[in-house]
């Protein structure tokens, strides 16, 4: 009788104990710069919408920040405490090192998260994983990087070395990436495909700045890879035939960058056409998109395209360079340029603004195409492809 009366509040004990357990998601967004990326945007967006685990974050002050600012809980571990992104190769060495020598003690369950395919997060993973199998990694891989940006190129395909070996699970954001990443070798088994969303409810809810807003806008990070010299270009041309017309360029970038743009904008004459905006929180960016009119973003390459089809949920037509990637996410409400193509560019958003009935034709099909996903949904699928 003793013996049962002991085991029987022990064994309700331990099933309490296992009710309440959680596993742990270990995430690195290590190689956070400044602004905020699509990549930052998926991991913050689908790890808020995972309950089911218990959350450590392992990043930079800036990447707290950011975090932080959109909402994310966690434990935070920081890398680096600079207040400001410059030397790129210099500070990923810093953040690295210091990720290595994190001690986090390994636990059962726990899944270690690789928000980006760079280095700064794919290193730290591997060496984890290394030490012991029995943690999951499951890797974010958004674009392949061309070999044009040599050091990036290179970068990610150390990277893609390490993945390959002993990462479990490999979530990609559309069905190119992944055959060319099972032509790379990659196993087939082990790669998802997880389109990411955009908050529907909150951008219906947006309103317009109340007045005229810009004729076209452009929202991203200020890198060359987003096109943003070609944008400065293709506006020129616009100008010609329309001196009036006003772009917004909403985004931040490191100083160089931007004192860059500032330059050949004055050299262009284009002062008085061109407003540089800098980094917007989400709700003066988003209102201020639903007050333009088009959406411009000659981007020369993307995983996805988030910025494009938050501005389709506003209402906004978008005109890009006809990437690959788009005919799949992008399938209506997006004028597709062939690349370096300015002249048909710039003909093209003078159309669009010109012609009313065509206009409201590809705002309503930009519309139509954004509603087709959806954060909840996602994070559905990211909480399934962890736990296949």
């Amino acid at each position: 009788m003793g013996t049962l009366f002991i085991f029987l509040p022990l064994k309700r004990a331990q099933s309490l104990s296992m009710k309440n357990f959680k596993p742990r998601l270990i995430a690195l967004m290590n190689s956070y710069s400044q602004g905020k990326s699509g990549g930052d945007m998926v991991f913050i967006e689908l790890a808020k919408r995972m309950k089911n685990y218990d959350k450590i974050i392992i990043t930079s002050f800036l990447g707290k920040k950011l975090c932080q600012k959109k909402g994310l809980k966690g434990k935070y571990l920081i890398t680096t405490k600079e207040t400001e992104f410059r030397n790129v190769i210099l500070t990923y060495l810093k953040r690295i090192s210091k990720a290595l020598f994190l001690k986090i003690k390994a636990k059962e369950g726990d899944v270690y998260l690789g928000t980006s395919d760079f280095l700064p997060d794919v290193l730290p993973i591997f060496w984890f994983k290394f030490k012991n199998r029995k943690v999951k990694w499951v890797q974010h891989v958004f674009h392949l990087i061309p070999f044009s940006r040599k050091i990036s190129f290179f970068s990610q395909r150390i990277s893609f070395l390490l993945i390959k070996q002993i990462a479990d699970s490999v979530i990609v954001d559309n069905s190119l990436l992944r055959d060319d990443l099972i032509k790379l070798g990659f196993e087939a088994s082990r790669i998802f495909i997880n389109y990411p969303g955009i908050d529907l409810d909150y951008l219906k809810s947006v309103k317009g700045k109340g007045v005229d807003g810009y004729d076209a806008i452009f929202m991203a990070q200020l890198r060359s890879s987003k096109g943003i010299f070609d944008l400065i270009k293709i506006w020129k041309l616009i100008c010609q035939k329309k001196p009036n017309v006003k772009l917004g360029v909403i985004g931040g970038g490191v100083e160089t960058m931007v004192k860059r743009m500032q330059s050949l904008i004055e050299s262009e004459g284009l002062k008085r056409n061109i407003d540089l905006l800098g980094y917007l929180e989400d709700d003066d960016a988003f209102a201020i998109i639903k007050s333009s009119k088009v959406f411009v973003f000659p981007s020369k390459e993307e995983g996805f395209g988030l910025a494009s089809l938050e501005a389709q949920a506003l209402g906004l037509p978008v005109i890009a360079w006809d990437l690959p990637v788009y005919k799949e996410v992008f399938p209506r409400g997006m004028i597709k340029v062939k690349m370096k193509n300015m002249r048909r560019f710039a003909d093209e958003v003078l159309k669009l603004l010109a012609n009313k009935k065509n206009y409201q034709r590809l705002s309503k099909a930009a519309i139509d195409n954004a509603s087709r996903y959806d954060w909840d949904q996602a994070a559905k699928r990211e909480f399934q492809i962890i736990n296949s």
